[in-house]
């Protein structure tokens, strides 16, 4: 095994729990809280299967991103959902400080630490995506997100295509889809920290799988199997 690279994992948008103190602003979201909206269904279970003797780290959280979105910087405009834009700069501070860093803050303690132990840093960010967005159907089963101008990131996105297509055929990969792989989010903080030692991988599950653990072991084994082989290059 090679001691010079490890992986990390993480799922921003692993659960769709309000803290009970603010479960007053979500009286009229029960429905949206149960969709894609709320939270990644179904990526919580896939982050959980996700096994690696290279795996140094895993986070995942908990709160809804309709309370705080921690896969978005602090500048954008969806940080906060209609339900907590509403709120004042206070209350905001202290939503920020006790879900959003607090998520934030350890895992980048984490890989600083890696990267200051001479580590390579391969981050999986686990998402999923709804089947359809506003009338369009998304025509993939599963995404590969990636900077394509980040030719480490590239190669990784093309071994974990090779093993998927090896222990699921029948369905379909595709890159940057259905969102591009280089806009904002957690993984495109930690490139801009490091050019060389960290790759982010960003995988997005078609969310009609979302109850299929079957298919989602094969994803993770498919997974590990593409470690394996990055590791050793």
């Amino acid at each position: 095994m090679s001691r010079n690279k490890v992986v990390v994992l993480s799922c921003e948008h692993a659960g769709k729990n309000i803290p009970e103190k603010y479960k007053k602003l979500f009286a009229e979201a029960k429905n949206e809280l149960e969709t894609h909206r709320g939270y990644d269904i179904g990526a919580l279970e896939l982050f959980d299967l996700i096994k690696s003797d290279y795996i140094a780290y895993k986070q995942s959280a908990t709160a809804s991103r309709l309370l705080v979105d921690i896969n978005r910087s602090l500048y954008r405009r969806t940080l906060f959902s209609e339900f907590t834009n509403i709120l004042p700069d206070t209350e905001k501070t202290q939503i920020l400080e006790d879900y959003y860093f607090a998520f934030r803050r350890p895992f980048e303690e984490e890989i600083c630490q890696l990267w200051r132990a001479g580590k390579t840093v391969l981050h999986l960010s686990v998402h999923s995506f709804t089947p359809e967005l506003n009338g369009e159907i998304r025509q993939t089963d599963f995404g590969i997100l990636y900077n394509p101008e980040r030719e480490e990131e590239k190669l990784f996105a093309k071994l974990w295509k090779a093993e998927l297509r090896k222990l699921l055929p029948e369905n379909r990969t595709r890159f940057n889809y259905p969102f591009r792989g280089k806009p904002d989010g957690f993984v495109r903080h930690f490139r801009d920290m490091e050019a060389n030692k960290y790759l982010g991988i960003e995988f997005e599950m078609n969310q009609k799988y979302a109850d299929d653990t079957a298919l989602k072991t094969k994803i993770a084994e498919a997974f590990n199997g593409a470690v394996n082989i990055w590791a050793k290059k």
